[in-house]
């Protein structure tokens, strides 16, 4: 990240994702960052109620503290000199997977935390697969609660050796991997002269070298939320998901193909400048009017439209899904009755080890899922554009499962 940047609004925007197994001290390790850096503007001090427990920094609702848990994905702002960080704590329980999902979904990259007394447990490995399938390929290693192992050299390089193993075959990268006391500051914010052992950064050093998640397609891709009329135009609502979209340029109605020129881009306060990346707008467009799932594209570069959408599948619900089952199929705006028609290549999330193949897929377990879709569905690659590579699959309205393209 470059120091010259000052400027709030010029600074890069970060968002990492604290995942690891339950009670490995996540919310230890952000609150202690929160309050060793509260001293920074803009970073408020944190209150004193929390007596020395930092996980209550982020564990807000009131069940949270009473069973030292995180229950629901929250979030904690920090700005430093040279960048603005957002840390979504994210549930290591495994009956708060779906949790754990919607919060790391969002992530540029990911602190990993892992409890040197128990070393890599059961949803280590699931939050670990789950990072890799969510294509966050850049990992921080915390190995916290070294005080239980007297901050020992060898105890931590045996467990540096196991966690780099098991990230590395998931096709991982891990840029660090850092003896750490959460509870007590060692190695969070400063290095720690009760591990002079170790020489390498911080973690909050290792996060000031890290960057935002760039979006491989440089083509527009603005998914049509609503349809709007008002004064007699139609007011196309949606968010750009890539590339830009601006005034007089023409596109392409995915996946019917007609054809629209766009003749105003609308937000508030007016302003008739090139829609970016994230943000959201409206569109008065010349030609036929778009529905809502439709995605706008660029004739020269369309995403794929398909009737039998596939993909690697990890599954949430109790029941299991089984072939020939009906289900709502969910991704970006669009929301399409499929047909599952093969489950094959299973792998058990727990051991990351493959199971005999079966016309099943049971809870916490993944697999390729073969689909055939009522409509057509509009998809990306998932390494190409995660917003159009990655879906729901429904069952009765909730969520049962989730997906990416390969």
């Amino acid at each position: 990240m470059s120091p010259l940047a000052t400027r709030a609004d010029e600074k890069p925007l970060v968002r990492i994702a604290m995942v690891g197994h339950v009670d490995h001290g996540k919310s230890t390790l952000i609150g202690r960052i929160r309050h060793e850096m509260s001293g920074l503007p803009g970073i408020a001090s944190v209150d004193a109620s929390v007596g020395g427990n930092w996980a209550f920094v982020m564990d807000q609702l009131q069940e949270e503290r009473e069973r030292e848990m995180t229950i629901d994905t929250t979030q904690t702002f920090l700005e430093t000199p040279v960048c603005r960080l957002v840390f979504i704590d994210v549930p290591g329980h495994q009956e708060l997977i779906q949790n754990m999902l919607s919060g790391a979904t969002r992530a540029d990259a990911a602190v990993l935390v892992l409890a040197g007394d128990e070393g890599v447990q059961v949803q280590t490995r699931r939050h670990a697969l789950l990072l890799s399938m969510l294509g966050i390929r850049t990992v921080i290693v915390a190995v916290n609660k070294m005080d239980t192992l007297a901050r020992q050299e060898d105890a931590f390089r045996r467990l540096e050796h196991t966690a780099a193993e098991e990230l590395r075959a998931l096709g991982i990268t891990v840029t660090a991997t850092i003896p750490v006391v959460a509870r007590e500051g060692d190695n969070v914010v400063d290095r720690s002269p009760a591990m002079a052992w170790y020489q390498g950064p911080s973690v909050m050093e290792a996060i000031g070298e890290l960057e935002p998640a760039t979006v491989p397609v440089d083509a527009a891709r603005f998914p049509v939320q609503a349809v709007f009329r008002h004064d007699g135009h139609s007011t196309v609502v949606g968010r750009v998901l890539s590339g830009s979209v601006a005034e007089g340029d023409a596109l392409t109605v995915c996946p019917g193909g007609a054809a629209v020129r766009v003749r105003t881009v609308r937000r508030f306060p007016e302003d008739h400048a090139a829609a970016e990346p994230g943000e959201s707008v409206g569109l008065i467009l010349d030609g036929p009017e778009p529905v809502r799932g439709d995605v706008l594209a660029p004739a020269a570069d369309l995403p794929r439209s398909t009737r039998t959408p596939a993909g690697r599948v990890f599954w949430l619900a109790e029941r299991p899904l089984e072939v020939g089952e009906e289900l709502a199929l969910r991704c970006a705006t669009q929301v399409v009755e499929v047909r599952v028609e093969s489950v094959t290549e299973r792998l058990d999330s727990a051991t990351l080890e493959p199971l005999p193949e079966g016309r099943a897929l049971a809870s916490m377990e993944l697999a390729n899922v073969r689909l055939s879709a009522q409509s057509p569905v509009v998809l990306e690659s998932f390494d190409r554009l995660a917003a159009l590579g990655r879906f729901v699959l429904e069952r009765g309205g909730a969520a049962a499962g989730f997906g990416i393209v390969a």
